[in-house]
């Protein structure tokens, strides 16, 4: 009963003293400018979170690094199939600052108002020459819709982006 007693008590004392000892640490460390986490339990360091996770335990510290680094060690690759069919300069398969000056164009090729000045008028014009030919006759819509979508329409012609060091001429 005694050994159990003694066993216990230095347990106890054993426990306090890390407890201590963890105080300690976050307030002797809190000013310094140390990265966000926890110290770790004295002795221990993080080995109760290593044995409660198990094969796990870097997975969200793995991920984070990639996450954070993305752009700097992982560069996307497709495979040769691919970029014979879209070509080398897509934007899926550039990367880095081209990749930012070829977003940036595109999307100033979607704006609203480019739509809605340039690009609805020309699609409503040619929507309302294909209808008229329909007026007065019995027709198959999912036949004519397949002929709209599919039909080599040129809406936009010869609109030219100048980069600082490369000319794309879309629909031209």
């Amino acid at each position: 009963m005694v050994v159990l007693l003694m066993v216990l008590g230095l347990a106890l004392a054993f426990l306090v003293t890390c407890s201590a000892l963890l105080r300690r640490n976050e307030v002797r460390y809190r000013k310094k400018s140390l990265p966000p986490g926890t110290m770790g339990w004295p002795v221990f360091g993080e080995t109760t979170e290593f044995l409660k996770q198990g094969p796990s335990f870097m997975k969200n510290k793995r991920l984070r690094f990639i996450l954070m680094n993305e752009g700097k060690g992982f560069i996307p690759g497709y495979p040769q199939s691919m970029l014979d069919v879209l070509g080398r300069s897509n934007i899926a398969a550039v990367h880095g600052s081209l990749h930012k000056i070829m977003r940036s164009v595109m999307l100033g090729l979607v704006s609203p108002p480019l739509i809605r000045d340039q690009l609805l008028p020309k699609i409503d014009e040619f929507m309302r020459s294909y209808i008229n030919d329909w007026n007065g006759r019995v027709i198959d819509i999912q036949e004519k819709t397949k002929e709209v979508s599919q039909s080599p329409i040129l809406l936009c012609s010869n609109i030219t982006l100048y980069t600082q060091d490369t000319t794309i001429v879309l629909f031209g």
